[in-house]
């Protein structure tokens, strides 16, 4: 009975170990941080910023936060389906400007995307190291400082 339990105690330990090193990967990869995607404009800071907030305009985003002293502006998404139904989808844009000089200003973006599943738990977020809305947010800043 003695040899039961102890083997029964040796294949627990064994078991709790087993994945360790997947788990930690994972916990390093979700807090990790995303540096943001930049580009420099050779414009004024408030040109950039009115750039932006026409950007997001075109592309269906609401503006949430903005301050133009600050060179802060932050947007999301609708709530888009997924294929899991009552999943849903939101993205997140944290936009910061840093005027470089009163000729340059730097754009510093960051897109989080946050999951809701049909469960009740609530939402997960994960900033993206590399996705198209990156692509179409600076082709739409380019377009709206060339005016088109």
């Amino acid at each position: 009975m003695k040899t039961l339990w102890l083997g029964f105690g040796l294949v627990i330990v064994c078991l709790s170990f087993t994945g360790c090193e997947s788990i930690s990967a994972r916990m390093a990869e979700r807090f990790d941080t995303v540096p943001p995607q930049t580009r420099e404009y050779p414009a004024d800071q408030k040109a950039i910023f009115q750039a932006v907030s026409k950007a997001l305009k075109r592309m269906d985003f609401v503006v949430t936060r903005s301050a133009l002293a600050q060179g802060i502006v932050e947007a999301k998404s609708s709530i888009r389906d997924t294929a899991t139904f009552g999943a849903g989808r939101q993205f997140i844009f944290e936009i910061r400007l840093h005027g470089a000089d009163a000729q340059s200003t730097h754009v510093d973006v960051r897109l989080t995307e946050l999951l809701e599943g049909d469960f009740k738990a609530g939402a997960t977020g994960k900033t993206l190291r590399v996705h198209g809305l990156y692509d179409s947010f600076f082709a739409q800043v380019d377009q709206a400082l060339r005016g088109t």
